[in-house]
């Protein structure tokens, strides 16, 4: 009997889409830690604070010249990453319409805010060492959302010295006020006074028991 021809095995490892799904997985990972970066259109670069809707849109407000541009660049910078770059399609909306709870939010994470054109900020593609990713790759749901608010609360009722000794024990930092606003699966996100900090956990974690519970016992005083 004749022996069949080799078929390619379809589990044989391709470096190049390794690379890809790697660079994707960074690429999520470096926007999820970052809620402000600079944002680029015609010869402006201007600082631009922003949030995540639940599907993973981003919201920011934006001066009025960068409504009126076809070429919108958001770059998020890290000292120990490669540099994001994020193009973008802008899609105003009225903070007193339907879609005025983000701008609550945006409230929530940064303050007052210092222009008063609100926009959806939909990605349209990304570039991170030279690899271009789809841009809805970038755009990741929180399925957290629903649990979200209940998660804060649960966590901030921890009290102002639990919340100091977190911030201390997972990020090495002394924060005077911290507020935690956002929880995913990815991690935390805790207003200080003139930042957002990111607390990642170790693994992504969905259950909302296990993020309190790991929640508290980083918050437990250092032994010492």
């Amino acid at each position: 009997m004749a022996t069949p021809p080799h078929e390619p095995d379809n589990q044989d490892h391709d470096p190049d889409i390794e690379d890809g799904a790697a660079a994707v997985e960074e690429a999520a990972q470096l926007l999820q830690s970052w809620t402000h970066g600079d944002l680029r259109f015609d010869d402006n670069i201007v600082s631009c604070k922003f949030v995540r809707t639940d599907e993973g849109r981003l919201v920011a407000a934006v001066m009025v010249a960068a409504l009126h541009t076809a070429d919108t660049v958001l770059m998020i910078p890290d000292e120990h990453a490669p540099v994001l770059e994020l193009l973008l399609t802008m899609e105003p909306f009225d903070e007193n319409g339907p879609d005025g709870r983000w701008v609550d939010r945006w409230r929530i994470y940064h303050g007052e805010e210092d222009d008063i054109n609100w926009v959806f900020l939909d990605i349209d593609m990304g570039r991170m060492s030279g690899i271009i990713i789809d841009g809805d790759a970038l755009m990741i749901a929180n399925v957290l959302a629903e649990d979200e608010a209940g998660l804060c609360r649960a966590i901030n009722d921890l009290g102002t010295q639990a919340l100091q000794e977190l911030c201390r024990n997972r990020l090495d930092k002394d924060v005077e006020t911290p507020l935690v606003v956002g929880v995913d699966p990815g991690g935390l996100d805790v207003r200080a006074k003139f930042d957002v900090l990111r607390i990642p956990f170790p693994v992504p974690m969905e259950l909302p028991e296990d993020i309190v519970r790991i929640t508290k016992d980083w918050a437990a005083p250092a032994k010492g």
